[in-house]
């Protein structure tokens, strides 16, 4: 028969064993929830690239242009560049979110990432963006990326979630110089597609030039832009500038006149942060 000693050994054991799994599952738990929250956003990263290959697909199939014409083909020409550049950067950053999604699947439990915190951003959120460098129509094409930094902190509820000189990058939306439409006009506009490695949507920030050297500064939101750009720089007759409708989020406090001149040439000087507005709410995750 078994010992008393043989008895107690076992139990022992039994509780050893009971301690120890009971250790993993937690350890199991943490970085599981950890995990998650990486699978969470691969899955939102999918999804913007989806998204935006929705977009490029319309942009080329000539979807939700509101007019035709030389006008309207220049513009859509230029959308169809700046959304290619913008699915490639997608596509590159939720490959990213899907490797450190299967990082930490196989990482040990005592090396798994605490906890975060998820924000939601709202849309109409304003982004103060310093650009690195002016833009101009002679030196960039739609489709060509640019980069700047936040010149003001970004919180929500008291909550920073990012931090004044977090990079930024952004796309050339449309590049036309002064004359090259029927109109005589021409417009250089560019939006932010990411901010501290997170995909965003905001509106267009575009510089319209008239022949006659006036530039006007105009924020476009969303998916509305190439119609209000086109009813902005078309030559035919009432449409102006109520095209925007509700597209357009407030001229620029500044408009700027070429000084007696009309220079083909239109610029987005580096000088004076511009104040863009999320046209879509993100989540941004927040590590501690």
């Amino acid at each position: 028969m078994p010992s008393a000693a043989s008895h107690a050994f076992s139990r022992l054991s039994l509780v050893a064993a009971l301690t120890l799994g009971l250790a993993s599952g937690i350890a199991c738990n943490r970085k599981s929830e950890a995990a998650l929250q990486a699978e969470a956003a691969a899955k939102a990263a999918d999804a913007k690239v989806a998204q935006l290959e929705q977009q490029l697909a319309d942009a080329k199939a000539g979807k939700h242009t509101p007019e035709s014409g030389e006008t309207a083909k220049e513009l859509t020409k230029g959308q169809v560049k700046s959304l290619e550049r913008q699915v490639a950067d997608a596509k590159k950053r939720a490959q990213m979110a899907k490797q450190e999604a299967a990082q930490l699947e196989t990482a040990p439990a005592a090396k798994a990432t605490p906890k975060a915190i998820v924000v939601d951003v709202p849309v109409g959120t304003k982004l103060e963006v310093a650009l690195g460098r002016d833009l101009a129509t002679d030196k960039d094409q739609a489709g060509d990326p640019w980069d700047g930094t936040l010149a003001k902190d970004v919180t929500v509820n008291d909550q920073l979630v990012w931090s004044a000189g977090t990079r930024v990058r952004g796309v050339v939306s449309q590049s036309v110089p002064t004359g090259r439409l029927s109109s005589g006009k021409g417009v250089l506009s560019i939006k932010v597609t990411e901010i501290g490695g997170v995909g965003v949507d905001t509106d267009t920030h575009a510089m319209v030039a008239e022949a006659k050297g006036t530039r006007n500064a105009k924020y476009i939101g969303g998916g509305a832009a190439l119609g209000a750009l086109i009813g902005i720089l078309s030559d035919k007759k009432n449409q102006g500038d109520h095209a925007l409708g509700g597209a357009a989020l407030g001229a620029a406090a500044g408009t700027a006149v070429a000084a007696g001149t009309a220079d083909t040439i239109i610029r987005i000087p580096a000088a004076q942060p511009l104040t863009f507005s999320l046209t879509s709410p993100e989540q941004v995750t927040l590590k501690k």
